[in-house]
């Protein structure tokens, strides 16, 4: 894990931690945390990363990963997604899909990444 990341956490928002809720009863071997200052200061409550069973650093499946992103992406109402990120993949809402350069959410860092409005 790297030493720059805040804390982990797993506390939402309200309606953020109802999707949570959801995404974990619907795929019991993945698990979900958010860190402080996620992605950024003060954000913490309204983002996700969603991991493999052993927690923050076990790598999720890319199978797993994409599922849950397009069950997110599926659920109506809100909460809204701003953006998600997954392997080399940025989808936000005011731009669609673009490439995330950083090797931050693959290889063993692999999980998906979602923040909310």
């Amino acid at each position: 894990m790297n030493p720059e990341l805040g804390a982990t956490h797993f506390t939402w928002r309200a309606d953020v931690a109802a999707v949570v809720h959801k995404v974990l009863a619907r795929f019991p071997a993945v698990t979900a945390n958010t860190y402080i200052d996620h992605p950024w200061p003060g954000w913490d409550g309204q983002s996700v990363d969603f991991w493999g069973a052993g927690g923050r650093g076990d790598p999720l499946g890319f199978e797993t990963a994409k599922t849950i992103r397009a069950f997110l992406f599926n659920l109506p109402g809100p909460p809204l997604i701003r953006h998600t990120i997954l392997r080399h993949r940025l989808w936000t809402s005011f731009g669609g899909w673009s490439l995330w350069s950083s090797a931050d959410h693959s290889g063993r860092l692999q999980h998906l990444h979602v923040t909310y409005w």
